[in-house]
């Protein structure tokens, strides 16, 4: 099965993408490998389901879950999917980034029952006592957009596991 129909089908089967990718239409879905400690098991490596999508540009919301991907490409969530939202703060220009520039950040992860209030609620953050700024665009936030794509099908980073987004936002 190819790398496509695996995300078609991810965003079919899996709960909680398919409830993003309705909340947000212009989520975008990644498939990377990742490293995971599952108590017993120790660290193993694992493919990580990643949905983001951006808001006001100011905000990317992530939605990160570990996932087995069977032969015959059916998928079997590995975990309880984790939602953050990322408020981006500033970007600057910086010559010493190798990205050109480095930006200023805060997450906001969310507690047990947001993302389902989240989406009882139809999208409305303040459901989760969450306030968005809707009308302060960060200059530049494309920028930070594209630079925290996670590259399709990459390797796990070497050394202490991150959780997404702030692997792609250090």
């Amino acid at each position: 099965m190819n790398y496509d129909a695996v995300l078609a089908k991810g965003v079919a089967s899996i709960p909680a993408v398919r409830e993003f990718s309705k909340l947000f239409p212009s989520a975008e879905h990644t498939i990377v490998k990742a490293k995971r400690d599952f108590d017993a098991d120790g660290w193993q490596i694992v493919y990580e389901w990643i949905s983001r999508a951006p808001l006001h540009e100011r905000y990317i919301t992530w939605l990160v879950v570990a996932i087995n991907i069977e032969a015959d490409g059916s998928i079997t969530e590995l975990e309880k999917p984790r939602v953050s939202v990322v408020e981006i703060e500033s970007i600057e220009r910086c010559r010493d980034a190798p990205e050109g520039a480095s930006w200023e950040f805060r997450t906001a992860d969310f507690e047990d029952g947001d993302w389902e209030r989240l989406v009882e609620s139809h999208g409305d953050f303040g459901a989760i006592d969450l306030e968005l700024t809707t009308d302060a665009p960060v200059a530049r936030f494309a920028t930070c957009w594209r630079d925290t794509r996670p590259t399709l099908l990459a390797d796990a980073p070497e050394g202490m596991a991150f959780k997404a987004p702030l692997r792609y936002m250090m």
